[in-house]
């Protein structure tokens, strides 16, 4: 497009919408602060159009059984899958990755079937005070990923590694709840640190992984994701008093489907 066309586009969108949304200089072009927001909001609309499509047209296909799910981090995502391909395949799933809140909030309203999420003993997300049930699935604690290259003759300890680097953590939507987990997990170095969010889950390897920040990861289920590639250690927390970080099934305690039970049942007899 020319320069002039997209001038007019940009003027048009700002009169549609009420609002500058791109702050003009010579030679430069930048978004204001409501421009930002703005293609924050139309990204997001844009991907749960596509994700809405898609959902619509698993309706279509013949199949016996819907069956809606959504989890909240890319370790919950492993959990689950490793439990729907057990499932029968005639079922239709409908499957959603969001924050803590949006998930319980779905949830609540029936909108999807049960999810799975991460809580800790001393970061209640007060569940049993509604009309959800839970079952943990996996109990897991916390273990520090970092660059290999970062881990020194002399032996650093954990707080030595928190006060050096950015603690960083991945979750779909924005929310510190991933945080307050990680705070509760490590018991005395809480106070050490501050956490940020990433965009992606692929974000947060690249980064920890070339030695530009730290994370921690649930010392079990990341045997299930890591590959060599990633170029990440993971370290115990020896000598720092850790909580368990419990990974739970919720589901509206009046929602009796069926498939509920036999995510149980899976969990039930295997070993993780």
């Amino acid at each position: 497009m020319s320069q002039r066309a997209v001038s007019k586009r940009i003027s048009a969108l700002e009169a549609e919408i009420g609002a500058t949304l791109f702050d003009r200089q010579k030679n430069k072009i930048n978004l204001t602060a409501a421009g930002k927001h703005f293609l924050t909001r139309a990204t997001e609309l844009l991907n749960t159009m596509r994700m809405t499509t898609y959902e619509v047209q698993q309706f279509t296909q013949q199949a016996k059984e819907q069956f809606s799910v959504g989890y909240f981090s890319p370790f919950e995502g492993a959990l689950l899958r490793m439990a729907l391909l057990d499932l029968p395949t005639t079922t239709n799933f409908l499957i959603e990755e969001a924050g803590i809140e949006h998930l319980i909030s779905d949830v609540l309203l029936k909108k999807i079937d049960c999810a799975v999420i991460i809580d800790n003993p001393l970061f209640n997300a007060k569940i049993d005070q509604t009309n959800l049930d839970s079952v943990t699935l996996v109990t897991d604690h916390m273990t520090l990923g970092l660059s290999p290259d970062l881990i020194s003759d002399q032996t650093d300890s954990p707080a030595d590694y928190l006060a050096k680097f950015p603690v960083i953590y991945y979750s779909s939507e924005e929310s510190t709840y991933l945080e307050e987990v990680f705070k509760s997990s490590i018991g005395q170095l809480a106070d050490t640190f501050n956490a940020r969010r990433v965009n992606s889950y692929e974000q947060m390897q690249l980064l920890v992984g070339m030695g530009k920040a730290i994370s921690f990861y649930p010392t079990e289920l990341i045997k299930y994701m890591a590959t060599p590639y990633d170029h990440i250690a993971y370290l115990s927390l020896d000598g720092v008093t850790t909580a368990h970080s419990e990974f739970k099934l919720i589901y509206h305690h009046d929602n009796h489907q069926p498939l509920i039970k036999q995510i149980q049942r899976y969990f039930d007899t295997h070993q993780f």
